[in-house]
């Protein structure tokens, strides 16, 4: 057998077999919207339409993967730039001052009065609900498999991104990256161009990061999902493409479970 199919193989074994009452998904930047208290934070609405407000087309492909795996999907109500739910506390970024280059008037001087207001209406409600969520899915049935939906601009600071899709994960975490390989391979064969821990590395700060540090990896497994937002031109751009993903990771979970479940017989 070549050496990176007895990998594979190696790595399903270690994976055990995928039930999708095991998952739980999660948009974090499913929304571009700000509240009408703080004025759009003083930008132009244009700007909240652009890859720094939010992760065009992540919302969809949450919905749509959770509705086909049939498990819970939470999503965020309102744009990053009134604090980002991906972030921990300390992150410099919670708050951005700016992004992309672009600066958030309306962040520019927060007092801690008006942090913490953030942070008990908008911030911690999402993250305990999500939290709540896997803890009871691990307590029900022993582990949860974790996805979080993002897209990624095409060009950054005039860099380009060259993947279309990007999973992060924790490469010490060998579940983690077994589900990784899994969803890679199908990913791949249907001719996308897929990098692990792109454009972003999956150990850095973020929900996931955070998770990781509250559960075993026997427990928990968390993956994050990024496709280029260059395949999310328009509504139906974007429902195709949620689509397509949504019944790649669908079938991926059925046919890995329906192999552990035939070789456990």
């Amino acid at each position: 057998m070549p050496r990176a199919k007895h990998a594979l193989v190696s790595l399903k074994a270690g994976l055990g077999a995928l039930r999708a009452r095991e998952f739980v998904i999660s948009c974090e930047h499913a929304s571009n919207r700000i509240p009408s208290r703080y004025e759009l934070l003083g930008l132009p609405p244009a700007r909240l339409e652009t890859h720094i407000a939010w992760d065009q087309g992540a919302k969809e492909m949450a919905r749509l993967c959770a509705r086909l795996l049939g498990c819970p999907c939470h999503e965020g109500r309102y744009s990053r730039l009134l604090v980002d739910l991906n972030r921990s506390l300390h992150h410099p970024h919670l708050m951005a001052k700016e992004s992309g280059g672009v600066g958030i008037p309306g962040n520019a001087s927060i007092s801690k009065q008006e942090r913490d207001e953030r942070i008990k209406r908008y911030y911690a409600p999402y993250r305990e609900a999500l939290l709540s969520s896997i803890r009871i899915t691990i307590r029900r049935q022993g582990r949860c498999v974790h996805f979080s939906m993002h897209s990624f601009t095409p060009s950054l600071l005039g860099r380009d991104r060259r993947a279309d899709y990007g999973i992060l994960f924790d490469p010490r975490r060998s579940r983690e990256k077994a589900l990784a390989s899994l969803l890679a391979k199908a990913l791949r064969e249907q001719g996308w161009v897929v990098r692990f821990n792109y454009p972003y590395r999956g150990v850095s700060d973020g929900f996931t990061s955070m998770a990781r540090r509250l559960f075993s990896p026997r427990r928990y497994l968390g993956i994050e999902i990024e496709l280029n937002q260059k395949y999310l031109r328009d509504p139906e751009s974007i429902r195709r493409m949620a689509r397509q993903f949504a019944r790649t990771l669908a079938g991926t979970v059925e046919q890995n479970g329906r192999r552990r479940d035939v070789a456990g017989r």
